[in-house]
């Protein structure tokens, strides 16, 4: 699996210090983070990809919401109402494919210690109309992952290595790593290599975010990628994520 398997391999071979949570939006790779017993955590947002044939798809608004079920369960649902848009055609819009999860941080070694979860997720179309228009995928996904946070002097480190089971589609291997680091007064940058791997195609995305703490309730996200490598059917050339991120 190439450049993003050397990279999370690396990330697993560091994990010493202080774990932390910095995955999750805006980047794709998740980390072992929870709110908290009761908390909130919910990411409004625009995001989407463009393909190198010209295809658009965008969401808008994204609505992911997170809640504490105690200090180490999450739950999660995430619905989208998505745009679509051919080469040569017009937008058409409907509800997009939506997930659930549950996030388990089964290993919490506090302010000095690491920090390890599992996160099992499905995705599916709620939505039939949809579908046959080819604005929510048609393939039924469950996500079994398992996150890892530590830091490495000054840089916080995630990464997340899981098996993505699709019907009637290909099953992935997917394995992701991201590198953040202070970049001024209540921000962070953040550089990510995630990949999806199956038999004859495989997507590695390089994406650039940042976290903007505009106070201890909200914060702004924003992320940049491209998709490298020759293999697939039609790569995405740009992706893009926008969104505000609420605490409560």
């Amino acid at each position: 699996m190439s450049i993003a398997s050397a990279a999370a391999c690396i990330l697993l071979a560091t994990v010493s210090g202080w774990a932390v949570a910095q995955g999750g939006p805006p980047m794709v790779t998740d980390d072992p983070g929870t709110p908290g017993a009761g908390k909130w955590e919910i990411n409004l947002a625009a995001l989407g990809a463009r393909t190198r044939s010209g295809r658009w798809e965008v969401s808008a608004p994204d609505a992911d919401i997170n809640y504490g079920w105690g200090d180490r369960l999450q739950l999660k649902v995430d619905v989208p109402w998505s745009f679509m848009r051919e080469p040569g055609e017009g937008w058409k819009s409907g509800l997009g494919t939506a997930n659930v999860g549950v996030k388990w941080r089964f290993l919490d070694g506090g302010e000095e210690g690491l920090s390890m979860s599992t996160y099992p997720q499905y995705l599916s179309a709620w939505s039939r109309s949809s579908k046959e228009r080819d604005i929510a995928a048609s393939d039924r996904e469950l996500f079994l992952p398992v996150e890892i946070a530590a830091k490495a002097g000054e840089f916080s480190l995630d990464a997340e290595v899981g098996r993505n089971l699709v019907r009637p589609g290909r099953d992935q291997w997917v394995v992701g790593g991201i590198v953040a680091h202070a970049c001024g007064a209540q921000r962070e940058c953040l550089l990510e290599l995630h990949e999806a791997y199956a038999p004859h195609e495989s997507h590695l995305l390089v994406n650039l975010g940042m976290r903007w703490n505009l106070s201890d309730s909200l914060a702004l996200l924003a992320s940049a990628g491209h998709e490298l490598g020759p293999r697939g059917d039609d790569p995405q050339g740009f992706v893009f994520y926008l969104g505000l991120q609420l605490l409560r």
